[in-house]
């Protein structure tokens, strides 16, 4: 048989040269994803989303495992695209984390997948550009990064498994069995979104009382 027509030829196999590509996959996964869930995403379901056999996918990706670990890259690129230019250190801070809930809120179901595949090696750029200009001593770098990238990553996926699961992030509360909570429930910030950024910033208010700064704005 001719090399051209042994191209052409159908079987239950991987074809022999794509039929998608690489970023259609990835994008129609996360539709997939946002409207059914992480226990749907299959190879074989997002296969029918595109209307291809499930080798087809095989072209680009080893297995589910590496799929997921690509989206949770790509999820990570969207929040990258938040960042603004020529912002105080702290009003960048506040940025990328508020970015960071708005992306993950959007994507709730992908809160146990990015927890898996967290792609730490995409954040080590962000990590130097935060660094450059932190107005603290270096000694205190570390410790800087990872109070906010946990306050920032655990509230947001905390808020998404909420979100994925229909259910609100702090029950009903009885006024008369606890007060003091249906209190401080009552006067703090009107939404989730301020009371995170009042969050962060009383972290930042700590970073400053703690390790002070080497001078210039923060």
């Amino acid at each position: 048989m001719p090399a051209s027509q042994a191209r052409k030829k159908k079987g239950p196999g991987r074809p022999l040269t794509p039929l998608i590509t690489r970023e259609t996959a990835i994008l129609v996964s996360i539709d997939l994803l946002d409207r059914k869930g992480l226990d749907a995403l299959t190879v074989q379901a997002v296969a029918r989303e595109l209307n291809v056999q499930a080798p087809s996918l095989y072209y680009h990706f080893k297995n589910r495992d590496e799929l997921l670990h690509m989206i949770a890259r790509t999820l990570l690129v969207e929040v990258g695209q938040g960042e603004k230019p020529g912002s105080s250190w702290e009003e960048r801070v506040i940025d990328l984390a508020v970015a960071t809930r708005r992306v993950m809120l959007n994507h709730a179901h992908a809160g146990p997948l990015m927890l898996r595949f967290f792609p730490r090696e995409l954040m080590l750029g962000a990590y130097e550009r935060g660094l450059s200009d932190c107005p603290y001593p270096p000694e205190h770098h570390l410790a800087v990064l990872e109070a906010l990238e946990k306050l920032t990553y655990g509230k947001s996926l905390f808020d998404a498994a909420a979100k994925a699961h229909d259910h609100a992030a702090m029950p009903p509360v009885d006024a008369t069995r606890y007060p003091l909570l249906a209190a401080a429930i009552a006067k703090s910030p009107v939404s989730d979104e301020a009371l995170f950024v009042e969050t962060l910033q009383v972290l930042l208010d700590g970073f400053r009382f703690r390790y002070g700064q080497r001078g210039g704005t923060i």
